[in-house]
């Protein structure tokens, strides 16, 4: 073979390697194409399946916030400015604001951010506003404690308010759900604020001394009288500070829940502990939701 056709052989070679070589990678590029729908697939059916086991549970914000970070409420909304230069990557908000620099008015899903103070018609046809973390309301972080969240542990009544997000105007929701006593409400309120979040949620009931051992795991041994009257409270919230003395060098634990007994004769406070899991509650023990913002007042 003179070297004319010896390169000649060579380029249809080279050619034809070249062209082997691309034709895989178009198939290795259409196989992750057709990947990509079946893993959607099953991504979407794994949503499905959870949304359909935690179905029931969610409230207006449903739970989109579920397992997204370390808090109960759903990731704030940004504002941001809008540019000098009228670039298109941020916009000025939809709603007017008050006083406070609150933002207030109904739901509008094209602006992309939700007000502060939403619009309701409260119970006795009131025009007014909640707090949009109000609707929402506490955010299970995983599929334990949407068990726990049960629909009937989720009912409330919420304040409804001028647009000055102060002035009560009304009330939203189940209006049915028992308010605590102005004193226990003030107790929960102290109790969270002091934790270091004074809009957490809280749930109570009167109950037994027995009862309130067990929801809250604690020992019966101690208790003397089993059907003497109590109040049990459960917070929730995202709390910062500890609660009691710890030795010296030591950090203070993470936790999420509070829970009080209280003597409903005295309202002497008798147990109190904290814990990073929720309590365990039997389905017996009808606890009552309310959210310690503002004491609902109908």
């Amino acid at each position: 073979m003179d070297p004319e056709d010896r390169e000649r052989q060579l380029g249809k070679t080279r050619s034809m390697r070249e062209l082997r070589q691309q034709l895989e990678t178009l198939a290795s590029a259409g196989a992750r194409r057709r990947a990509r729908p079946r893993r959607l697939v099953f991504a979407l059916v794994a949503g499905v399946a959870v949304a359909v086991a935690l179905g029931g549970v969610a409230l207006a914000g449903g739970f989109d916030g579920l397992l997204v970070g370390p808090s109960h409420r759903p990731p704030p909304k940004v504002l941001l400015p809008t540019p000098l230069d009228g670039s298109p990557w941020a916009s000025p908000t939809p709603y007017p604001t008050n006083a406070a620099g609150q933002t207030y008015g109904g739901n509008q899903p094209q602006a992309g951010v939700q007000a502060d103070l939403q619009s309701v018609v409260a119970e006795r046809g009131e025009n007014g506003y909640c707090w949009a973390s109000d609707l929402d309301g506490p955010r299970p972080m995983n599929p334990t404690e949407a068990q726990w969240f049960t629909p009937a542990r989720q009912k409330r009544a919420i304040p409804v308010y001028k647009s000055d997000g102060v002035t009560q105007v009304g009330v939203f929701g189940d209006v049915s759900v028992p308010q605590p006593p102005a004193w226990l409400f003030d107790q929960m309120k102290g109790m969270a604020t002091n934790a270091g979040d004074a809009n957490a949620w809280a749930w109570w009931t009167r109950t037994t001394a027995e009862k309130a051992a067990l929801a809250t795991g604690s020992s019966t041994a101690g208790i003397t009288d089993p059907q003497r009257p109590v109040y049990l409270t459960i917070i929730l919230g995202d709390f910062t500070r500890w609660l009691w003395s710890l030795p010296e060098g030591t950090s203070a634990p993470e936790y999420s829940w509070i829970f009080e007994v209280i003597d409903a004769g005295s309202h002497e406070v008798e147990v109190t502990g904290a814990s990073a899991k929720l309590f365990p509650v039997p389905d017996d023990v009808d606890l009552h939701l309310a959210g310690l913002r503002d004491r609902v007042r109908m």
